[in-house]
């Protein structure tokens, strides 16, 4: 693995993500998706991410069989969803439907939709039928789940990009993995899995860029979804992906990364704060509660500027998950200064 990336703070040696030579695991190997890797290169955090990875799935990126034409954000715009789906509990589906009627009734076109996902769920035979012996896999999540909770069927279905990286496991004994997504109207490429720091279970993020049309030009936007553990080192975890999104803040791609930090705390935390150092956190979206218990889990960060922004909201519904879907609404300025 070549260094790439900065330290993240903790109590022991600091730990730095590198870009890896090779995928983590031969389970990662599996499949046809094209994914680089960044992870940690301290040898017993390697031996724990690796024996995980193999309990899992290889990655998902997919494509639509009929994609449509390049897509104008300054015409048409963006909306950007942050959502914990609760392993596969959110249904995607009615949640999609509403964004439409919603954009609708503010009398706004279909605009082009990312939507950041974590505890995404997949079933099948990809996944192994058993985790390797030293591997504690984690508990099912068994939320009500929608018919169409599998991620990689509902992006066929209905002909979304999707670049899904499996964290763990869904329990022990079912074929099934979870772990963040990202679904998305317009094209996806140059994906990448980001293993984060051991906390209590393997944690990865995903990557991609992200492509449409300003005007004539091209426009790319570098896309990040992140599910932090829900222990007290979830910092160390977020002070490691400030360190990747560092090297990428000043190129010519705006960087927008969307997740659950399981901040129990709220934005005071060190972990809202470490990455708000680096890429700034949508402050339109609040400070109210994302998530059952009244906590505020979701975030979003963005190098666009607050000029870009129409509104960020909370919805009301949960959709069947036991988090609420953040919405951002962008109309990404014209490159003559037109709106």
């Amino acid at each position: 693995m070549a260094a790439l990336a900065i330290g993240a703070r903790g109590p022991d040696t600091p730990t730095v993500l590198h870009k890896a030579a090779a995928p983590p695991c031969e389970a990662a190997q599996r499949g046809s998706a094209a994914v680089d890797w960044f992870g940690p290169d301290d040898a017993r955090q390697r031996a724990r991410l690796s024996a995980s990875c193999e309990s899992v799935g290889p990655p998902v990126v997919s494509t639509p069989e009929q994609a449509e034409a390049p897509v104008d954000v300054a015409e048409r715009g963006l909306a950007v969803v942050t959502w914990n789906v609760h392993g596969g509990g959110g249904d995607l589906q009615r949640f999609l439907d509403w964004l439409r009627d919603h954009t609708a009734a503010r009398g706004v076109d279909a605009p082009a939709v990312i939507v950041l996902l974590q505890e995404a769920f997949r079933g099948g035979d990809d996944v192994p039928a058993d985790a390797p012996s030293d591997v504690k896999s984690p508990g099912t999540i068994r939320a009500k789940r929608a018919a169409n909770s599998d991620i990689a069927l509902f992006a066929a279905q209905t002909g979304m990009w999707l670049a899904y990286v499996p964290s763990m496991r869904n329990g022990v004994r079912a074929r099934e993995d979870r772990g963040c997504a990202i679904l998305s109207t317009l094209p996806l490429s140059e994906v990448a899995g980001i293993e984060l720091p051991w906390v209590n279970q393997r944690r990865v993020a995903v990557m991609a860029t992200i492509t449409a049309r300003l005007d004539a030009a091209p426009w790319r936007l570098r896309a990040i979804s992140v599910h932090l553990d829900n222990r007290p080192g979830r910092s160390r975890q977020a002070a490691a992906l400030a360190g990747l999104a560092a090297i990428y803040r000043f190129d010519a791609s705006p960087i927008l990364i969307g997740g659950d930090l399981n901040t129990w705390f709220g934005p005071r935390e060190e972990a809202v704060r470490d990455l708000d150092a680096v890429i700034p956190r949508v402050r339109e979206c609040g400070n109210g509660p994302t998530a059952a218990l009244r906590l505020h889990l979701d975030y979003l960060f963005t190098t666009l500027g607050s000029d870009t922004r129409r509104g960020c909201e909370v919805v009301a519904d949960t959709f069947g998950s036991d988090h609420h879907p953040t919405v951002l609404r962008l109309l990404v300025q014209r490159s003559d200064g037109v709106r």
